[in-house]
């Protein structure tokens, strides 16, 4: 998991990333405190099982799947 502080995408500053290895899915959560407010499930069963969320230093997110070959994935915004 990860705390977003990137520039690239700029309405999850401060917002978690969170990858699921079982649900095969990136969970945004928005907090306020400790409290979540907000849950976004992304990619569902789209990349196969997330094992482990980075941002990089550019703000892009980096999620590594846990498949037999395990694949770098680069999330960019939507033009």
């Amino acid at each position: 998991m990860a705390f977003y502080a990137g520039e690239r995408f700029p309405k999850w500053r401060g917002d978690l990333l969170v990858g699921a290895l079982r649900a095969e899915l990136l969970v945004r959560l928005r907090l306020d405190g400790e409290k979540v407010v907000h849950e976004e499930r992304l990619l569902k069963g789209a990349l196969g099982r997330i094992r482990d969320v980075r941002v990089g230093p550019d703000g892009f997110i980096y999620l590594l799947t846990d498949e037999s070959r395990a694949v770098l994935v680069r999330l960019e915004p939507a033009p």
